[in-house]
């Protein structure tokens, strides 16, 4: 088999697939989701991948905003939580391969997710 072009990062080869995506927005303290947003919109999808798709970060312990599901064909192929609001701590956390990952959400990241949980049309 020969490869052409650049070759995909493993996090953008575990994703590739998704043709829908799930976000539920939380309420740490209380324990709720406050919010779902779902899309089949592949410019959506494909900008979250890009997002989670960043430098590896340490594994933080400071809780969870959220949590997406990307899915192919109805099937969850990928799990990732997430923390938006702590600029010390805003990251995405995932299995790949086995292994917890974490890479560090960018601001541009957690304008996108702020968007998409108040609603705003335009998120792209």
């Amino acid at each position: 088999m020969i490869l052409t072009g650049c070759k995909q990062s493993a996090i953008k080869q575990s994703f590739s697939s998704a043709d829908s995506l799930v976000i539920h927005f939380k309420n740490e303290q209380a324990g709720i989701i406050t919010k779902t947003v779902q899309t089949a919109e592949s410019k959506a999808i494909n900008r979250m991948i890009e997002f989670i798709d960043a430098k590896e970060t340490e594994q933080f312990k400071c809780g969870y905003d959220g949590k997406m599901f990307f899915y192919d064909k109805g099937q969850k192929i990928q799990e990732v939580d997430f923390k938006m609001k702590n600029d010390s701590c805003n990251h995405f956390s995932f299995l790949l391969n086995g292994k917890m990952i974490s890479t560090k959400m960018n601001n541009e990241a957690v304008d996108f997710l702020d968007a998409l949980e108040k609603g705003l049309p335009t998120y792209y």
